[in-house]
């Protein structure tokens, strides 16, 4: 070996053992450690602490698909366009007018114009559903108890009879629209999505978009909505909790949720037209021609209260809620004219309802023991409302159109769920009537709807459960039957509504369901509206008689998966 190469050879080794001896003083990083998802046992199953919190997290939500078919009574007599639909009475129509252009006769009476119509053959007796629902409950434990915020977030589709409110008008042509017949297509199908619930819960209060405080029994068995009060509502609520099961909440909520329809039998005296002399032409000179009433902008929220006792053996709860009524009376045309001559009210109002309610829930462990997913329960409710319409109408997460509940979104405060068909009517918080002496005042309905249901298990797969509903509805006397010459309208009716059904459902496994219900559904108006022009008439224009007795039964298959 050369003296050159031995030298080279010799440094190379040298200079690799200094970097070796150097490398060994270098501090090492060792990898972090991975954090694996942790389960939550503080707040039941399903929740898991959200990796570097100490929040925990449940993530849910449900599939549902439908297929909904129904038949009427309901029958033409003489009509000249078949099997006809006649919706929306209001008693806006005019005072002994036809609804359309031209005045009448006082002998003659209203007949309902080409909107308030529509041909049979456009209606569907069957339709699908499907609605997708997305849960998170996140909490976390604090000194003063947990800190809870919940999000639930729903889709839905709906064909025709299951359409969703704001569908787009018209049929399948015309980009969406019926341009030549306002009247004879429906409603198209279409996707909807909404904020269902969303809430933060700390110490007691509860703010958000929540169940509202004053409900009990919110159809926790059936699919098809009953009468009574089922509402989702924008609310600030304290919960205060006694112990041995006793609490009691007091809730602010939204009033638009709750807020009925405002109508009207004012109108122009057929006999005496308004620019006549004396007293007669003085009233209408005041009243104008036919009036609209309206509701004005809330104040006022609803003032809710509860008292509730939970037990082994079942829950009872007594509600009350406050309403406020803000309403304006209008000549018709007043938007479409000078604002200065025809937009100031006729007459304002402000006034209140209110609505009470009592129910009880009993778990029957003796018909079903509790391993049968929790036993047998019994449910039965009341409330009395006083022009608060919306805290007896039902579900407010409805169709507020059509024979049946169309689908599960999106009702307001008067509560769609409407089981009319045929001829049907609207529910109102008040309305306007001109009064014995001419003074105008918008007169409070009142009403009642009881309810009851029972779920039981026949095996822990197989599951059933009755249900049913009695609603009445009632105006005072100026509302059904105005003083003649006094703005006479076309009245309202007092009415009845019965509803009864029954389910039964198969769940192989656990939280999975295949089931079908069936409900029979009735109107019964107590008295043909004053005002409405007489059957022969009607029959010339192609409508059906009146009918003050209509039933709907409505067929539903349901498949639902929560998770």
């Amino acid at each position: 070996m050369t003296p050159i190469k031995t030298i080279l050879l010799g440094s190379t080794a040298a200079l690799l053992a200094v970097g070796a001896a150097q490398a060994a003083d270098l501090p090492s990083r060792k990898a972090a450690p991975i954090e694996y998802v942790r389960i939550c046992d503080a707040y039941g199953s399903g929740f898991f602490y959200i990796p570097g919190t100490d929040t925990c997290l449940r993530v849910g939500g449900t599939v549902v698909g439908e297929y909904r078919a129904y038949s009427t009574s309901y029958r033409m007599s003489r009509s000249l366009l078949g099997s006809n639909s006649v919706a929306g009475l209001s008693g806006a129509y005019g005072p002994f007018f036809n609804g359309v252009t031209t005045p009448r006769f006082p002998w003659y009476g209203s007949v309902p114009g080409v909107g308030a119509y529509s041909n049979a053959r456009s209606g569907d007796n069957q339709g699908f559903a499907g609605t997708g629902r997305i849960e998170l409950d996140a909490r976390t434990a604090t000194p003063y108890g947990a800190l809870r915020t919940f999000i639930r977030l729903e889709s839905t589709y709906g064909s025709d009879s299951s359409a969703a409110t704001g569908s787009l008008s018209g049929g399948q042509y015309f980009g969406g629209a019926n341009f030549s017949n306002g009247t004879v297509f429906r409603s198209t199908a279409r996707e909807t999505t909404i904020l269902n619930k969303a809430f933060i819960q700390f110490a007691g209060l509860t703010a958000g978009r929540v169940q509202s405080f004053f409900d009990f029994y919110t159809d926790n068995i059936n699919w098809e909505a009953l009468r009574g009060s089922n509402a989702t509502v924008g609310a600030f609520a304290y919960t205060y909790t006694f112990g041995d099961g006793w609490s009691s909440s007091l809730s602010i909520e939204d009033n638009t949720s709750r807020r009925g329809i405002i109508g009207s039998t004012v109108g122009v005296n057929p006999w005496f037209p308004a620019a006549a002399t004396g007293f007669f032409g003085t009233l209408n000179n005041v009243w104008g021609a036919q009036q609209f009433g309206v509701p004005d902008g809330a104040q006022i929220p609803e003032i809710v209260g509860n008292v509730r006792w939970d037990q082994p053996w079942g829950a009872l709860q007594v509600s009350g809620a406050a309403h406020q009524i803000r309403t304006s009376l209008y000549g018709n045309g007043a938007a479409l004219t000078n604002p200065t001559l025809r937009a100031i009210p006729v007459r304002s109002e402000d006034d209140y309802g209110f609505a009470v309610q009592g129910g009880v829930q009993f778990n029957l462990d003796t018909f079903a023991p509790e391993f049968f997913n929790g036993g047998d329960k019994l449910w039965i409710q009341a409330v009395y409302e006083q022009g608060a319409v919306g805290y007896i109408q039902g579900n407010n997460l409805s169709f507020e159109a059509g024979p049946v509940n169309g689908n599960t979104f999106y009702g307001y405060g008067n509560g769609g769920t409407k089981a009319s068909n045929g001829w049907s009517f609207n529910a109102y918080d008040c309305i306007w009537t001109a009064g014995v002496n001419g003074v105008g005042h918008c007169d409070k309905s009142w009403g009642w709807a009881v309810l009851a249901a029972l779920k039981h298990y026949w095996t822990p797969t197989l599951s059933s459960g009755v249900f049913g509903s009695w609603m009445s509805q009632y105006y005072s006397n100026q509302s059904i039957s105005p003083t003649f010459g006094f703005g006479s309208g076309i009245g309202m009716v007092n009415l009845d509504e019965y509803r009864i059904g029954t389910n039964l459902v198969w769940t192989p496994v656990k939280n999975f369901d295949i089931g079908g219900e069936i409900m029979y559904l009735t109107d019964n108006y107590r008295s043909r509206p004053v005002g409405l022009a007489p059957d022969y008439v009607l029959w010339s224009y192609g409508l059906p008689s009146w009918k003050g007795a209509n039933y709907t039964v409505e067929g539903r298959l349901r498949v639902q998966r929560t998770f």
